[in-house]
């Protein structure tokens, strides 16, 4: 039953317009047409829609070797689901110069070095000891999001300061990466090592 919305006297809600209003909250209370794929990842997961754009946005802002611009440009995400799938949802098939993106979820027995950008995130922590040397001499760069990222070797490491997501930068990281930092993503960031 279709509801007009007409104007009432006092802005009075009238028996007639009491089922639309009510179809209405049904609607928005379980999802407008349900969901029959069943449960998906948390759309509304800002932190992960926000480090899912920061990646991107590393990734233009990056220059890579000539070497290295060929293919596809790889996005290997250890940890961070949701953020795995934004990624995925927003980015995949899109391009960094002339190269398709594609995202790969990497567990910690793969091959790190054959990534443009790795991202290990708070809850693989643990095997950042073990990706570090794996792409030693690679062109890789190595985000992460954990106390004391940088110290451990990683070019772009995510820190909350005032419930707001930042990144600190270490040129000389992505240096040995033989990664080229310009002054745009310099001057993004919250800290500067070896500027």
């Amino acid at each position: 039953m279709p509801v007009i919305f007409a104007a009432q006297p006092n802005n009075a809600v009238t028996l007639k317009t009491i089922p639309g209003i009510f179809l209405i909250l049904m609607l928005f209370s379980f999802g407008i047409a349900g969901d029959e794929e069943g449960p998906r990842f948390n759309e509304k997961d800002t932190s992960a829609i926000i480090k899912a754009s920061y990646i991107y946005n590393f990734a233009k802002l990056i220059d890579w070797p000539e070497k290295e611009k060929k293919g596809n440009f790889i996005i290997g995400v250890m940890g961070g689901s949701s953020m795995y799938q934004q990624l995925v949802t927003k980015y995949n098939g899109k391009k960094i110069g002339s190269q398709a993106i594609e995202i790969r979820k990497i567990s910690n027995t793969q091959n790190f070095s054959i990534c443009h950008v790795l991202f290990v995130d708070h809850d693989h922590n643990g095997v950042l000891e073990e990706v570090i040397p794996q792409v030693k001499g690679h062109s890789t760069l190595l985000i992460t999001h954990r106390e004391g990222g940088l110290e451990l070797g990683a070019a772009i490491n995510f820190v909350v300061v005032e419930d707001n997501l930042k990144f600190e930068l270490s040129v000389s990281n992505a240096e040995n990466h033989n990664l080229f930092v310009g002054s745009t993503l310099k001057s993004l960031a919250l800290f500067v090592e070896n500027q």
